[in-house]
């Protein structure tokens, strides 16, 4: 835990913002902080197709993040994140039983879609 701030006034908004740069697919808050406890730091997952290896995203990551609280970020690629659900490793069920979703980008247009389908995604 650090001294450098509470989360209490940090919202999910917030906390996404702080990765958008990154282009994640998924961001998955989880913790204290997400089951609306007081919390001195904020964990989070990141889904991102990368080829980087998992020490350099972690890396790159930490480096940006710029709020006034101390954070946790795992940064995994969608086939990691499929292969430690399936299986079942239980820090990663904890995350998906006791976390939640603060961004996903939604589905990219494929060009066949009409307005009123690409609205109702």
């Amino acid at each position: 835990m650090s001294a450098r701030g509470r989360t209490v006034d940090i919202t999910d908004a917030i906390i996404a913002d702080q990765f958008r740069w990154y282009d994640p697919d998924r961001i998955i808050l989880f913790g204290s902080h997400a089951r609306g406890e007081p919390a001195a730091d904020i964990d989070v997952v990141l889904i991102k197709d990368t080829a980087d290896r998992f020490l350099d995203r972690l890396e790159v990551v930490y480096e940006r993040w710029k709020l006034p609280v101390a954070v946790d970020i795992l940064v995994y690629t969608p086939a990691e994140w499929a292969r430690m659900i399936a299986e079942e490793r239980g820090f990663i069920l904890r995350i998906l039983r006791e976390g939640r979703e603060i961004y996903a980008v939604s589905q990219r247009p494929s060009g066949r879609e009409s307005v009123p389908e690409l609205l109702r995604q």
